[in-house]
């Protein structure tokens, strides 16, 4: 997607070769100070464990969401918009994030927000069909916010080895939702059959990452930020062709999180069976996550191979 954006890049500022648009930043004033990371294995690891965290909160559901209907009393449209909820606020909050990132910095934005994704996931987990629908709210919201700034912060401090770390981070992100899609019902069962227990265990991964990303809140990255004014994006074809794509695409995952496991149950399958099912589709992705952005800078033009992918999904 790098060489799409290319005539984005070359309106915006013409006469640099790398324009990186961080959230934190003043789109007024373009600065270029040069990024001096410090511990940048630490920066990883944080990197790492908060991409972890930002896809359990969505897949855990799934598996468990007839126990969970059956002892709550949900009707369909319920179990539906308990579904949906979190998904939607993935894009409903996202505009936050820069506007909380200029005020705060994106490290400390960060940090605030695993903090209410934390609480949401226990509140969902703890206080009954209410909590459900509240916690639902706050997680998908703590994770719209949060997945705009990380990519960010990957071009922003490691900008010779982006397409890498971008793999890496969207492996991250498939390796979170596929031990949540696999484990949450193994989880519940195990501690006296508890969707509550199976639910609220992934508000341990969040506390741990928000432990090791507290040293980055507190050395102020903000001094790093680096901003370019672009002009002419909501006019551009290029730009809602691209955003259209990455919704249409971003959906058919949400859908499969969503709803994968109630449809292999409803075909006969346990829902451990069918959360496993589900994992293991995810788990191919770790594959693809770590190759694609290798294959995508072979060539300029990367249609064809988003059409063939396309293919093989349509077939499977």
């Amino acid at each position: 997607m790098s060489e799409q954006l290319t005539p984005l890049r070359a309106k915006a500022e013409p006469e640099l070769d790398e324009l990186l648009i961080d959230a934190e930043a003043d789109d007024e004033q373009v600065q270029q100070r040069p990024v001096l990371v410090q511990r940048p294995w630490l920066l990883l690891l944080g990197l790492v464990l908060v991409a972890l965290n930002l896809r359990p909160a969505l897949s855990s559901m799934a598996p468990i969401l007839s126990q969970v209907s059956a002892e709550l009393g949900l009707n369909a449209s319920a179990a539906g918009l308990l579904t949906t909820l979190p998904v939607l606020c993935l894009g409903l909050f996202a505009p936050l994030a820069p506007v909380l990132a200029r005020r705060f910095g994106s490290e400390r934005v960060i940090l605030g927000i695993l903090l209410t994704l934390a609480l949401g996931i226990l509140v969902r987990s703890a206080l009954g069909a209410t909590g459900l629908f509240v916690g639902s709210l706050m997680a998908g919201a703590s994770i719209g916010i949060i997945g705009v700034l990380l990519p960010g912060i990957v071009k922003r401090d490691f900008p010779k080895h982006a397409g890498t770390l971008t793999g890496v981070y969207t492996m991250a992100l498939c390796l979170g939702a596929a031990v949540a899609a696999g484990s949450t019902v193994p989880l519940s069962q195990h501690f006296g059959d508890s969707w509550a227990v199976g639910l609220g265990f992934w508000l341990l991964p969040a506390l741990l990452a928000m432990l090791v990303w507290l040293p980055q809140a507190r050395q102020g990255q903000g001094a790093h930020q680096v901003a370019y004014r672009v002009h002419g994006l909501w006019r551009d074809p290029l730009a809602w062709q691209v955003t259209l794509y990455m919704g249409l695409q971003s959906s058919l995952a949400y859908i499969v999180f969503g709803w994968l496991p109630s449809i292999l149950i409803g075909r006969g399958l346990s829902p451990t069976e069918a959360g496993l099912v589900l994992s293991g589709s995810v788990m191919v992705q770790l594959i693809s996550s770590l190759s694609a952005p290798w294959l995508a800078t072979r060539g300029k033009d990367q249609r064809l191979a988003i059409v063939v992918v396309m293919v093989v999904t349509l077939v499977g």
